[in-house]
């Protein structure tokens, strides 16, 4: 039974690592700092290689920031309440986005509409 503890404390702490890696991934997005500057941040401050911080970042820039304002723009313009907004964020912009990366690059208004365009 000790070693089940020891595994779940070691996942836990797994779990809490990689969401400090994506606040400080976030934070430094959202601040606009440059690309090549976000990754050597990521790299010094969470002691993690140069793979790991690329996928921090590319996560962040074409999946996590894009659902964020997603839902933003699904609960300040188009006026769904947080659950519906959710859902639309949850089972359907993730895998648009997962499938075509190049939804990350428009306006949430556009992404919208090119989600609800696609097969539903």
């Amino acid at each position: 039974m000790e070693g089940l503890n020891i595994y779940v404390g070691s996942l836990e702490e797994r779990q809490i690592r990689n969401n400090e890696i994506k606040l400080v991934t976030a934070a430094l997005y959202e601040a606009k700092v440059k690309d090549d500057e976000i990754l050597r941040v990521l790299m010094k401050m969470c002691d993690i290689d140069r793979e790991e911080a690329m996928t921090a970042f590319q996560n962040e820039k074409f999946m996590l920031s894009p659902c964020r304002e997603l839902y933003q723009y699904l609960i300040l313009e188009k006026g769904l309440d947080a659950h519906d907004a959710d859902v639309f964020v949850n089972n359907r912009a993730r895998a648009a986005l997962a499938g075509n990366p190049e939804l990350s690059k428009l306006s949430s208004a556009k992404m919208f509409d090119a989600i609800n365009k696609s097969k539903k």
